[in-house]
């Protein structure tokens, strides 16, 4: 006979809600009344003709000692328990009437089942139910089939045994059901393969006891000692071909986890084969932290044999959970059978869940790593013992070495990856850095599609971090990148290539617009001022773009085409400037510029020009704007839009600032010694503005001058004042104090106008040339006008008006009571001999009324001059 045990769970899938439960139930009901129906009918049969009579109490011993010989094989996933119990069924069928041999079949298997295997509730009831259905069918086959025959009779044999497999047919198919609808996979042709031989087996022995029973009682004895040897010696064989089949498994097992240096694939393999090697249900490894001790991390395997890919899942541990792996630490592995009743194994049990398990410790250097647990021992008789125990101690041991080594791997892949993370990203902002952007770049271009490269560079940052600070500057370039990468898509890319020079990749692009679209939202990123440090640091940027596929097929060029546009951007300041061929052929002259400026400036062959401005009350000229040229001898008269980008970018601005400073008093000095009462206005950078020696600096340009403070007026733009309104404030307010004047430049076109004007020490504002060039002819730009004019005298400030070009203008400006105009009506830039020449004809002249634009310095004069420094 074969009995199928399938995996146990905490709770028995019998007692589950649920159609599987209700099903076994209604087959434990179907069986049972079948069974009953049989051993009704068998109640007319009447008891054979034999030579002695069987009771059922003399049958009771003969089924227990049966059960209790039987040979319990485990095969994957199922368990299957190869007894003798035909033997005692055949015994009953020629010596005992039917119901004696139904009554001890179900006393002798109900003490058996439930004192010796523990069964209860409703698994007890589904066993005796198939035990009796099993034994009134054969009943039926055999009073059916024998008709009587002794055993004696040879013909008697093969119906016997005709009726022993209808018998065991039936229990095989109401096991084989049950298994699968509580979601077991039965291995049917293998049990029935094994039930048909241990059948035929036991039929025979049945035959042989019940042919020396009928002639010779006593000489049972002689048959069943050789069942007992029989017995032994096969239990022996199969602890054996167990002891091997586990060798071949630890054998395996160590070549799996020594062969992987991973610590999952380390993981779900040792899970695996300490199942499969144990022929546990469920395995589990829990690995400590290691500041701690406490365990950290679980990872289970369950149905390991159900599919060959599964993989173990990884469970998070409350803080109060695992106290059990107390029990590790005393360094060897532990193991609780289901049958130990004590009060501690007990606790175990029902503190990990399980009915039965091994645990050991993962140790490396005497350290405990953690512990890995097989539980659940499939089938319904065995469990673990002492030597499941040493057997997987012998686990732990391999998988603790392994475990080990997969770690230093692992902690050698991580440096690894470390440094090549270092290699390809920037240690400041943890941007992309040139090498990994221009691989990305690389990659877009063979992706193919639209995508943009864009080269982006901040203006004025190094003013902050030359007078602030590297400090300040590292924080202010991590700002900057959080911002940009805020203002980016998550598939397109924004890296530091150095300084303060960053590049962005925008992938999947309809057109060029898109890309403008796209700088210009990174522009209004940076639009607001940085807070770093409580100071509060406004920084503007510069983008040029190059298109892939347009622009290049490869990254160096598309760089190099970015760089070109950038430049264009920051000197025309336009914000962001597409890349146009046209504009290449600058590139290699910028970069000469970029190298002779600053002998420029020492050998002075920076021209500083002078353009009037007067009193449009009467004409009378009340001072010069100092402006600049770059005579360059291969090049000729460089205009500054040309120049001032490149002193921005390498840093040469404040020398070239200093040196306009310097060279405006000589001017103004040498203006006053010829009686001419005018002041001269020289631009600040926001270096400057930010220099807190500036006052002393000045004083100290001025006494050696020979000009008195007042002649001196320092023009600043609002967006400058933003780099840090508190630390410009308090350089302006030492300049005002040592009496030079102080004027705000481009007036109405910054973003802090009336925030920071009544707290600024200022004289005099300048209305911006884009809204005085069509204040006679727009009335919108006429209402901007007379607002500025009427704000700055309610402030107590003198308006000055840029850009004035033709009379009407003038009339204008006069009729709004604008007090000072400059611009080429008065005249053009001059050149510092027809700056004085110009100045005694405005003399001479009376001064009532403005000059026309006559005069020129034999450039041609410039329609819009641009300052030593931009906003």
């Amino acid at each position: 006979m074969v009995q199928v045990g399938r995996r146990l769970h905490r709770r028995p899938v019998w007692a589950r809600p649920g159609t599987p439960a209700r099903r076994i139930v209604a087959l434990t009901l179907g069986m049972a009344l079948g069974g009953m129906a049989i051993a009704a009918s068998s109640l007319w049969w009447g008891a054979p003709a034999t030579p002695i009579r069987l009771s059922w109490w003399e049958l009771v011993p003969a089924v227990v000692l049966a059960d209790e010989l039987g040979l319990h094989l485990e095969v994957r996933g199922d368990a299957h328990t190869l007894n003798f119990s035909e033997i005692p069924l055949v015994l009953g069928c020629f010596f005992a009437p039917p119901w004696a041999v139904i009554l001890a079949r179900l006393v002798g298997d109900a003490a058996f089942q439930g004192l010796r295997r523990k069964q209860r509730g409703v698994k007890l009831a589904f066993n005796l139910a198939n035990f009796l259905l099993e034994t009134t069918v054969l009943l039926l086959g055999a009073h059916l089939l024998l008709s009587g025959r002794p055993p004696t009779d040879w013909t008697s044999w093969p119906l016997m045994a005709l009726a022993v497999g209808c018998a065991d047919a039936a229990s095989m198919l109401a096991v084989s059901c049950a298994i699968r609808w509580h979601g077991g996979k039965s291995k049917t042709w293998s049990v029935i393969a094994a039930g048909a031989a241990t059948a035929g087996v036991n039929v025979s022995l049945a035959l042989v006891t019940a042919v020396v029973l009928w002639d010779d009682p006593t000489a049972v004895l002689l048959l069943l000692v050789v069942l007992i040897a029989i017995s032994l010696g096969y239990r022996s064989y199969t602890s054996l071909a167990k002891r091997h089949a586990g060798q071949k498994l630890l054998y395996d097992f160590t070549k799996v986890v020594g062969a992987s240096m991973s610590s999952e694939t380390v993981t779900d393999q040792l899970l695996r084969k300490a199942c499969e090697l144990l022929m546990a249900e469920t395995a589990e490894i829990v690995l400590f932290d290691r500041a701690t001790g406490r365990p950290a991390y679980r990872r289970r395997l369950t149905d390991w044999h159900a599919t060959e890919g599964a993989s173990g899942t990884v469970t998070a541990l409350a803080p109060a959970e695992a106290d059990w792996s107390r029990l590790v630490r005393q360094g060897h592995a532990v193991y609780v059978g289901r049958h130990d009743r004590g009060p501690v194994q007990a606790s175990l049990r029902e503190e990990l869940g399980v009915r039965d398990f091994v645990l050991a410790p993962l140790l490396a250097e005497g350290a405990v790593l953690g512990t890995i647990l097989v539980a659940n021992r499939l089938g319904n008789v065995s469990t673990f013992d002492e030597e499941d125990c040493r057997l997987f101690e012998t686990i732990a041991n391999h998988a603790s070495v392994a475990y080990d080594n997969s770690r230093l791997v692992e902690q050698l892949r991580a440096e690894a990856e470390v440094r090549r993370h270092e290699a390809l990203h920037d240690a400041l902002t943890g941007l992309p850095n040139r090498a990994l952007f221009a691989q990305q770049v690389e990659a877009a271009i063979r992706a193919g599609g639209t995508a943009a490269v864009m080269l982006m560079d901040l203006d004025r940052f190094k003013e902050i971090n030359d007078t602030l600070g590297h400090h300040h500057g590292d924080l202010l370039l991590r700002e900057v990148a959080n911002r940009l990468v805020g203002a980016l898509r998550r598939s397109d890319t924004a890296a530091r290539l150095g300084g303060d020079e960053f590049a962005v990749l925008v992938h999947d692009l309809v057109d060029v617009g898109e890309a403008e679209i796209t700088a210009g939202r990174l522009l209004e990123a940076l639009h607001q001022p940085f807070l770093v440090d409580e100071l509060s640091l406004g920084v503007g940027a510069s983008i040029g773009i190059a298109m892939i596929p347009d622009h290049g097929g490869d990254a160096a060029a598309l760089l190099q085409k970015a760089d070109v546009a950038m430049y264009e951007a920051k000197g025309a300041h336009d914000g962001a400037v597409v890349y146009s061929p046209e504009r290449d052929s600058y590139s290699p002259r910028r970069l000469r510029l970029a190298g002779e400026l600053r002998e420029a400036i020492e050998a002075g062959d920076i021209l500083v020009c002078y353009q009037p401005k007067a009193r449009i009350a009467d004409g009378r000229p009340v001072g010069m704007e100092a402006l600049v040229r770059w005579r360059h001898p291969a090049f000729g008269m460089l205009s500054p839009d040309e120049f001032i980008p490149v002193a921005e970018q390498t840093g040469l601005i404040a020398p070239l600032t200093t040196y306009v400073l310097r060279e405006g008093l000589r001017q103004c000095a040498g203006w006053r010694r010829g009686g001419h009462e005018v002041g001269v206005a020289v631009n600040l950078a926001v270096r400057s503005l930010l220099d807190v020696d500036l006052p002393d600096d000045a004083q100290e340009m001025l006494a050696r001058a020979g000009v008195p403070p007042e002649a001196l007026t320092l023009e600043i733009t609002e967006s400058s004042i933003m780099a840090d309104p508190s630390r410009t404030i308090t350089v302006l307010t030492e300049l005002a104090a040592a009496g030079v004047r102080l004027s705000v430049d481009d007036f109405g076109t910054g973003y802090s106008s009336l925030t920071y004007l009544q707290r600024l020490p200022v004289h005099e504002v300048k209305v911006d040339k884009s809204f005085v060039l069509r204040v006679a002819s727009n009335p919108g730009d006429a209402v901007i006008v007379q607002s500025i004019v009427e704000l700055g005298h309610n402030l107590g400030l003198t308006v000055v008006a840029e850009g004035v070009e033709d009379q009407a203008a003038w009339d204008r400006l006069r009729s709004m009571d604008c007090d000072v105009a400059q611009g080429y009506l008065l005249g053009p830039p001059l050149a510092a001999p027809e700056a004085i020449a110009w100045l005694d004809r405005r003399r001479q002249g009376a001064n009532a009324c403005p000059e026309g634009p006559t005069v020129t310095d034999g450039s041609g004069g410039l329609r819009s001059a641009l300052r030593v420094v931009h906003g």
